[in-house]
């Protein structure tokens, strides 16, 4: 029997709104996403007030694989090569007590957020804070990078000063008929695993559908809607 690898290892630092640098970096993971890219300078706005708390998804140096998932970042996008430096003086509208001026090269982003930013879908709920603008970069999906920094947002959400009672999050509907053709169309390659699949595996549950969540352009315009489901996790102390 082969020995199972270990988990990844990750830290999050804080995304600075008020750094070209960082903006710049935050613009092209979004559109590596394919999601958000032009809700940029709103996150700016947010970030600073601490209803967004952006922090970018970075492979610690302990790992013994970080300069090759760097480098596999890097190939598949060149232009996020640069490595940016810790600047940000604040998270959560509160300054840090360290800014460590460390260099880094990101290769995801998460965001723990005060409220939903379409005002429409929020969730009323005392202590609920939303995970959202959640990405990795695609050619190192599956190596454990996404759950380690779940586990680390988790952590903080239960903990001073936020003490979350219930985290909460949107995601494309795994039920979507039109999945496959929009996969397709789009040229995206199809995941084994569908984010809400992935997401029920770590204790999330479905509470909102919404049938046309987002969209996107094929190449020949045409429009596919994309439904959403939203789910929920109740982390309080029950002890």
């Amino acid at each position: 029997m082969g020995t199972k690898a270990p988990p990844t290892k990750v830290v999050l630092v804080p995304w600075d709104p008020d750094s070209p640098e960082h903006v710049e970096r935050m613009v092209q993971q979004r559109l590596a996403c394919g999601w958000n890219a032009s809700h940029v300078p709103e996150w700016q706005k947010r970030q600073r007030k601490g209803r967004k708390n952006l922090q970018w998804v970075i492979i610690d140096e302990s790992d013994p694989n970080q300069q090759q998932y760097i480098s596999k970042h890097i190939t598949t996008f060149p232009k996020q090569s640069t490595a940016l430096v810790d600047t940000a003086s604040s998270l959560g509208a509160k300054p840090r007590q360290l800014v460590s001026s460390l260099s880094f090269i990101p290769v995801g982003h998460i965001s723990l957020d005060t409220e939903y930013e379409n005002p429409e879908l929020n969730d009323p709920t005392p202590g609920v804070f939303f995970i959202c603008a959640f990405w990795i970069s695609e050619t190192l999906q599956g190596m454990g990078l996404g759950r380690a920094a779940m586990d680390i947002v988790e952590g903080t959400a239960i903990s001073e000063p936020l003490c979350a009672k219930r985290l909460a999050l949107s995601t494309p509907n795994k039920d979507d008929p039109t999945r496959v053709d929009r996969f397709v169309a789009l040229k995206k390659d199809l995941p084994k695993v569908t984010n809400q699949e992935w997401y029920g595996r770590r204790g999330y549950e479905v509470y909102r559908n919404v049938d046309q969540m987002w969209s996107e352009d094929d190449e020949t315009g045409k429009t596919w809607w994309v439904p959403g489901v939203f789910m929920k996790k109740d982390i309080a102390d029950k002890g």
